[in-house]
Formats: structure tokens, sequence, C-alpha cells
């Protein structure tokens, strides 16, 4: 989420959230089971959400811009570490007149990609012109070369001052200042849904598999096989699920934003929340007054797991992990594989936006690996 005042709605949430409406009301190989469920995927263990999140695998470092990040993704073959974020204001690109604010670029889909090694150190950029908002991307290595997935084609909201994928893209990631527009022949680009909106990416790097969230009529998530996907080849997803109603007290939290998403095997794993002292109409009353739905130190970040075979919920939890940091919100989630050896032990790594001063943010990422056999 952009950084605004607490009491207005999230951007992301507006678009979002027709997926919880009811909210309240090239990879490293198998480490799959060889039995297919009834939807098409092998059943795979689980990450319990619940329960105590692990320390810090990293806590407050720089990006290459000092704006919220919106996603993580990590290059578990050649080591290195992918997070997205709105492009600061006051930044002149090639091409362009003038410098432009920070609400033009959201307008516009213009994104900063920050490249880290393992350690949290900045190892290079890249600009993204004319793409989307970011909530998620997809990370495939080849070789020593990495390639990202992204939302492109950004349809404008000139209402809500902000820009969503019209749909998903393939291209190399390199350390320039040059901007990647949109528009680029570099570029491969894809419609994997005729008619959808809202378009992001994802990749499941234990299993080889691409996740496409889209809006048709709702929120959806379709997961596909990694080489067909980048083939072209759409026509036929392993599974196609409406995203599930999350249940969450809306007397305590309110209805949280949606923050992103990530699938390892069977399980699809959504991330809800707001910064700290974010308010929020959460009864639709105007005549109560607004509420404090993720108080200091508490929160309102849930996690979720959802088997992808039926398309129901697992387990959603209250998760205080970060909660020691200032501002707090979190954003992005991203499945990591801490030895490439071991394929089948991973990670679901949550980020998190900190820092009291906007355009001086930080960046965290806490992470989950308590894997279960259902």
């Amino acid at each position: 989420m952009n950084d605004m005042k607490a009491f207005r709605p999230s951007r992301r949430s507006l678009l979002s959230w027709g997926g919880v409406a009811a909210l309240s009301a090239a990879g490293l190989g198998s480490g799959m089971s060889s039995a297919y469920a009834a939807g098409g995927i092998p059943a795979s263990k689980l990450i319990r959400v619940e329960g105590n999140t692990g320390p810090a695998y990293f806590r407050e470092k720089a990006l290459h811009h000092g704006t919220v990040l919106q996603s993580i993704g990590f290059d578990n073959v050649n080591r290195r570490i992918y997070i997205a974020q709105l492009m600061q204001g006051g930044i002149r690109l090639a091409g362009e007149s003038s410098a432009l604010s920070g609400a033009t670029r959201d307008l516009h889909g213009d994104l900063t990609v920050t490249q880290w090694d393992m350690s949290g150190n900045i190892t290079g950029h890249m600009y993204l012109r004319g793409f989307g908002h970011g909530v998620s991307f997809g990370v495939e290595p080849s070789g020593t070369s990495t390639y990202l997935w992204f939302e492109v084609d950004a349809v404008r909201d000139t209402d809500k001052m902000t820009s969503r994928g019209q749909r998903i893209c393939r291209f190399k990631f390199v350390n320039t200042n040059t901007p990647l527009d949109a528009t680029s022949t570099s570029l491969q680009k894809f419609t994997p849904v005729a008619g959808s909106t809202t378009n992001t990416v994802s990749i499941d790097p234990v299993h080889n598999r691409l996740v496409h969230r889209y809006n048709l009529g709702g929120m959806r998530f379709a997961v596909h096989d990694l080489a067909k996907a980048r083939a072209g080849d759409f026509g036929s997803p392993l599974v196609d699920i409406a995203q599930p109603a999350v249940k969450i007290d809306p007397q305590v939290y309110g209805k949280p934003s949606f923050q992103g998403y990530a699938v390892g095997g069977s399980y699809l794993y959504l991330l809800h929340g707001n910064s700290y002292d974010y308010y929020q109409d959460h009864d639709g009353n105007p005549s109560t007054p607004k509420i404090n739905i993720s108080r200091q130190g508490e929160g309102n970040t849930h996690l979720t797991s959802v088997n992808l075979n039926t398309g129901q919920v697992v387990k959603t939890f209250h998760s205080r992990a970060a909660h020691t940091l200032s501002f707090r919100e979190p954003e992005g989630l991203a499945i990591q594989i801490p030895n490439p050896a071991t394929p089948g032990v991973f990670r679901l790594c949550m980020g998190f936006a900190s820092g009291l001063e906007p355009g001086k943010r930080l960046a965290s990422i806490y992470y989950k690996d308590d894997l279960i056999q259902p």
C-alpha cells in the first residue's frame, strides 16, 4: 500500500476486496508427492500459518527508493532477492521532460525493483514504466540470469489514482538506470484469461509452477505448469479457483487490505493487513466513528492457508510477526528455498515496511517454516 493518511481507504483494498468481499461478513525441482489429489495438483506438505514466527530474516534494510515495498521474490538458484516498490516522487527518467510526483508514478504504474544479495545488500535496481501496482511478481532463474514475471500494460484509475496490469509479462532483470517500458519489444507478454483485469503473477519455485491471480467477475487464482506458461500455453490450468472469503473479526480488525499471495505445492497462502494506526469505517454506518483496526503492537496482519484442490480455507491466523517495527505494514509473500540441495524444505516469507517518515521506509522479511503433512 502507498504512504497515505491512515483514515483513507487502501487503494489496493478497493480493487482487490471483491475477492474477499465476505471478509468477516526455472525452478529447483520436485518436493511433491506422486499421488494427485482430486483437483489435479499433487498433495504436498503445508506450512503452518499459526504459531510463532521465526526470527527476522532481514530487519529494516534499505531499498533503492524510500517508498513502501509492495512485494518480494527469491532467486533460489543464484541466491538473489528482489523487492518491488512504487517509484518515489521527484525522479526524472529517460524520455521524461520533468520529474514526476509519487502519485503520478502510481497512476502510471511505474515501479522500481531492488536486487539484494543474500545478506540484504543492494546489488542492483531496475525501473519499470507503465506496468502496474506490483502487488506480486514471479522470479524464474535461468542459468546465471534471473527472469521476472510482472503485471504489465497498466490500466489507470484516475478516481483512485492508481493502476493495475491488464496482462502479464516476462523479462530478464538487468541492473540499469534505463527504464524498461511496457511497450518494449523485449517483453514476452501473455493474456492468460481474455477480458480479465487486475492481473498479477507469482511462481512456486519448488514445483515449477506459475500462479496467475486475476479478476473476471471476482478474484481468482489459476496455477499452470511454468514451462507451458513460458511457451504461452495457458489453456489447461492445473486448478482455477475463486479467491475464498476469509473470516476475520471486523469489530476488532476491520476489513484488512489484501497484501500478497504465494503458492507452495497444493496450498495457496494469502496475506492481509494494514499499517499501524489505520482507521477505517468498518461497519458502513456514517453515524458511527471510524475505528483503529491495526493497533500498535498488535496490528491486523493475517495469514491464511488455502487448499488449492478444494478452494477451501485451511487456517487463518492473526500474526504479530515484526510487531516491534514502527509503522509496520505487511507487504508481499514469497516462497524461499534456503538450501537448493533440499528443495522440499521451504519457507513462507512475509515482507514488512517500517519507518515513521514517508519517503524513508525500510524493508524487513520474516518467515514461517513449520512444514507438516496434513
